[in-house]
């Protein structure tokens, strides 16, 4: 039997980068034991748009796992996928934020404390993940996270929330890699997924329904209804409910005003959507962040690159660490800064830390 050290499980979803990277520890000699989480009970009471226990994707793991030669586990995290991942979301929406579910979802279970646990009682050092970013292990007391070498697969955004602890268990071996590359690597191993197409929806919804929708119905929960006003009070309309609405959003609104109008703000207690046509409504020059997980960030304040949002742009800002909280002053306004959505804080591509966006300010 492999010692603990050369022991590793691989985080398996289905798809073609997790595989690729359970496959490239094998090819390094380590033992590879498969795990696929289960977050939720399958029903086929309507058609998915993606499920991360989706019937496809669990043959699909099983069928990489026997082609690999590996064992291969389900391990059920359904209870805190419910509790700690869509209860959230749903508080979120209800409270006028737009949550950012992904993020805690790679916290909790993806590298939560279940998973932890199973490596543990199987005698495996740490895990396996098909993310695209790299982690330098130069200095063993502290690993440092950095953007992969694929801008556009680049996902150290979503993972802003692990701690030194979760990094140290952590083997990503695609982030030098581009999307490209890795699918070569799955047609030369013969891997049965190697062309199976990316989905780019959330893992828990249905054709033709907003995530938020889905919630509500999923804790069979009234959605918040009421008015639509203009920057001045005055009603423009009513709404459906405030779940259905983000700071920004210009489609969907329900009213017509002959131009552009934008969501200014969300006011929960009123369950009231306070809309304008002036763009420039959504510019912030600051705005805090708070629940911080400051990975590498030794300062009180430093210039550095912010993202509000994945795949935005980076952002000039001057971060101030004032403990549990950041405050945030960009060097250029920035629109649409959402409550409930992350910050991720970089210096030259090395993700420093990043916390709940806050209300922004003007």
């Amino acid at each position: 039997m492999a010692s603990k050290e050369k022991t590793l499980i691989a985080a398996m979803s289905g798809g073609v980068d997790s595989s690729v990277a359970a496959a490239l520890y094998l090819e390094r000699g380590y033992q590879v034991i498969g795990v696929t989480l289960k977050m939720k009970t399958c029903d086929n009471t309507r058609e998915k748009t993606k499920s991360c226990c989706g019937l496809d994707d669990n043959i699909q793991a099983q069928l990489v796992a026997e082609k690999l030669g590996i064992t291969h586990r389900f391990v059920s995290v359904r209870e805190d996928f419910s509790d700690k991942i869509l209860k959230y979301a749903l508080s979120e929406y209800q409270c006028g934020r737009t949550p950012n579910p992904c993020v805690l979802c790679n916290h909790y279970l993806k590298f939560g404390p279940t998973l932890e646990r199973f490596a543990d009682e199987i005698g495996a050092c740490g895990i396996i993940t098909g993310h695209y970013a790299v982690i330098d292990r130069v200095n063993p007391e502290k690993a440092r996270l950095f953007k992969g070498s694929d801008t556009e697969k680049d996902q150290t955004y979503f993972l802003s929330a692990l701690t030194q602890h979760q990094l140290n268990l952590c083997h990503m071996p695609l982030g030098e890699l581009k999307k490209p590359e890795v699918r070569e690597m799955a047609a030369k191993l013969g891997l049965p997924n190697a062309k199976k197409q990316e989905s780019q929806d959330a893992c828990f919804g249905y054709k033709g329904e907003t995530f938020a929708t889905t919630l509500c119905r999923h804790f069979n929960q009234e959605p918040h209804k009421g008015q639509i006003v203009d920057e001045t009070g005055h009603i423009l309309g009513n709404h459906e409910g405030i779940e259905f609405f983000t700071l920004g959003q210009r489609k969907k609104l329900g009213i017509a005003l002959g131009k552009p109008a934008y969501v200014i703000d969300i006011d929960a207690q009123n369950n009231r959507v306070t809309v304008s046509t002036d763009p420039d409504r959504l510019l912030c020059s600051s705005f805090t962040a708070n629940a911080m997980n400051w990975l590498d960030f030794e300062h009180d304040s430093l210039e550095c690159e912010i993202q509000t949002r994945y795949r935005q742009t980076l952002q000039s800002a001057i971060v101030y660490r004032q403990g549990d909280k950041a405050l945030v002053k960009l060097l250029q306004p920035l629109a649409a800064v959402t409550p409930g959505q992350r910050l991720a804080i970089y210096k030259d591509s090395q993700l420093l830390g990043g916390g709940w966006i806050e209300k922004a300010q003007g």
